[in-house]
């Protein structure tokens, strides 16, 4: 569960939301869209205190972000992660998830570094979601990264917020994401966040640009 009261948030002089009261629910994807600028980065840099915020915010447990600035050390061989996670969480739940990635497929000596986009994407998921996490944001998780890796990405993660329960929210404006990943649909704009009826609607309101 994450839950939004009173919330508002801004950077600098400029506000961009206003007194959000907002529940996103578990075992389900909610895409959040918007256009550029808007502010969805910095909504979801609030939610693990990077950014203040005024109001309130209520999570299953304390949310993690994966988005271009979560970063895994790239030295790192592959093997040197895995080992590493496997210490330090649920050895069991860490190999299902590296499994269920298919990270078996890549040579165990491969440096992070050395990795295809879509691979690190996956390496991500992997070392954030090892601990087990209740709350998920993605932020702009599937630029840029080739087609069998998103369709991958797509695939494990209709799979792994179904089966765990968690909340996963979804900031995105590849609107592959929301042709490929049923759920439920928000978008944000004039300092607030509302929910969209349909899959359909929310791609009609990308094409135009706004509600």
């Amino acid at each position: 569960m994450l839950e939004f009261i009173g919330y508002s948030l801004k950077i600098g002089n400029k506000e961009l939301i206003k007194n959000l009261n907002i529940k996103f629910r578990d075992s389900v994807i909610s895409h959040l869209g918007g256009s550029n600028g808007v502010g969805k980065s910095c909504f979801a840099k609030s939610c693990i205190n990077i950014l203040d915020y005024e109001g309130e915010i209520k999570a299953s447990s304390e949310p993690v972000v994966i988005g271009s600035y979560s970063n895994v050390p790239s030295d790192l061989r592959l093997n040197n992660l895995y080992v590493f996670l496997k210490s330090k969480y649920e050895n069991k739940y860490v190999e299902w998830l590296f499994f269920m990635l298919g990270l078996d497929t890549i040579p165990k000596s491969f440096r992070i570094k050395n990795m295809s986009d879509g691979q690190k994407q996956k390496m991500k998921l992997l070392t954030f979601l090892a601990s087990k996490p209740r709350v998920i944001i993605l932020d702009e998780f599937t630029n840029a990264i080739d087609k069998k890796s998103t369709l991958d990405i797509y695939d494990f993660l209709i799979k792994y917020v179904e089966q765990e329960g968690v909340t996963c929210v979804n900031i995105s404006h590849n609107l592959s994401d929301i042709e490929h990943m049923s759920g439920r649909y928000y978008y944000m704009e004039e300092k607030t966040i509302k929910e969209v009826d349909s899959k359909e609607e929310i791609i009609k309101t990308y094409i135009r640009g706004g509600r």
